[in-house]
């Protein structure tokens, strides 16, 4: 336990949580840019990179430290995630 009463691991864990919503909304802003900017050109991209993803996990090319199933999972995550991503986007522009 830490002095501010958080455990060690706990702690680690929520600065990895921190940095990764950096990133999250660093991404976000560059997709509304993209969307205001070039919309056609961008929802293209998103289009060819949840194909693009759906057969690097689907064929096992990539992640191949997980198991059929997780890359699965993984897959649908990703596509499902990308496929929200670009609905959001639209409704900010």
């Amino acid at each position: 336990m830490s002095d501010d009463g958080i455990d060690a691991d706990r702690a680690a864990a929520l600065r990895l949580r921190a940095r990764l919503a950096v990133v999250e909304r660093a991404a976000w802003f560059g997709l509304v840019h993209a969307m205001r900017k070039r919309p056609a050109e961008t929802e293209a991209y998103i289009t060819s990179e949840r194909a693009r993803c759906t057969e690097g996990f689907g064929s096992g090319a990539w992640a191949k430290d997980l198991t059929d199933a997780e890359r699965k999972m993984l897959a649908d995550e990703v596509d499902s995630g990308l496929a929200q991503l670009l609905e959001d986007a639209r409704g900010e522009v």
